[in-house]
């Protein structure tokens, strides 16, 4: 990650995709391989499905596709390591079946599958627990790896349990490497994360930005914004789609989201009206 000329903001080059304040919002498209994953339609197990969604949401805009192998849902539980690594082996199937150029991004938190990933190809870690894993920041260096890492505890077990938007700053402002992006945890990651605290994050976005690295942010149809229009998930897009817009006007970067078409429209608008472009 390099400084900008004349700026405190800085880029992420990945594979000649710039990802920075400076520069366009990205688009990061979703694909869950966990049938535990709460929002059904991002499922896809069966290879050739998954393959064809990864083309469709390339064709639709997507910028990266991130991968996920573990529900977030905290009412399961996380995946263990070994149970990570298994479906690797199905998301590296996937990968190789791609016939276009794609950035890919494995989410995990451990960072034996990290490296695992990174030795096959890939090129984005979303590290859903923010370098609880020590070894996780060593691991992306030694590959020289963008990787996003998503604010929370240090704990594997309780990704994105931050409950108060001081803690949220603080460790979105340690610990990072040359390529990090950060991700202020937006959702119900815990039972003392309330609505609230999202709302406050949200509007804090400017100043997250004002850290220098990228920002990135996972606010499709989650529930802090579907309270506000009293709508459900199904019905939440309109309102994901606002916030996404006015996000990427406070600085926001990249997007990661179900919806890549509507929601890159809704980026460039907001981009169109940046501060900083």
């Amino acid at each position: 990650m390099e400084k900008d000329q004349n700026s405190r903001f800085r880029t992420v080059d990945v594979k000649g995709l710039s990802i920075g304040k400076l520069h366009p919002p990205r688009i990061m498209g979703i694909l869950n391989l966990s049938p535990e994953s709460p929002y059904e339609p991002s499922i896809y197990v069966d290879p050739e499905k998954a393959i064809e969604r990864i083309e469709n949401m390339t064709e639709s805009g997507a910028d990266i596709i991130d991968v996920g192998l573990s529900s977030a849902n905290r009412k399961i539980g996380p995946l263990t390591e070994e149970e990570e690594m298994e479906r690797l082996g199905l998301a590296m199937d996937i990968r190789n079946g791609v016939r276009k150029e794609v950035i890919f991004s494995i989410e995990t938190r451990y960072a034996s599958v990290a490296e695992r990933a990174l030795k096959g190809g890939w090129d984005i870690v979303n590290d859903i627990c923010g370098f609880a894993d020590i070894e996780m920041p060593k691991i992306c260096t030694k590959y020289d790896a963008a990787v996003v890492k998503m604010a929370g505890p240090q704990d594997l077990g309780r990704p994105g349990a931050l409950e108060n938007i001081e803690d949220i700053y603080a460790e979105l402002s340690r610990n990072l490497t040359n390529k990090t992006i950060i991700d202020p945890a937006f959702g119900g990651w815990s039972e003392g994360k309330t609505l609230e605290l999202d709302r406050e994050t949200f509007r804090g976005l400017r100043s997250f930005c004002e850290l220098g690295p990228p920002v990135l942010i996972s606010v499709n149809r989650k529930n802090f914004i579907k309270e506000i229009v009293n709508k459900s998930t199904e019905d939440a897009l309109s309102a994901s789609l606002a916030a996404t817009a006015m996000a990427v006007g406070m600085g926001v970067r990249v997007i990661r989201t179900h919806d890549i078409s509507e929601t890159r429209d809704a980026a460039m608008v907001g981009y169109a009206f940046s501060e900083e472009k």
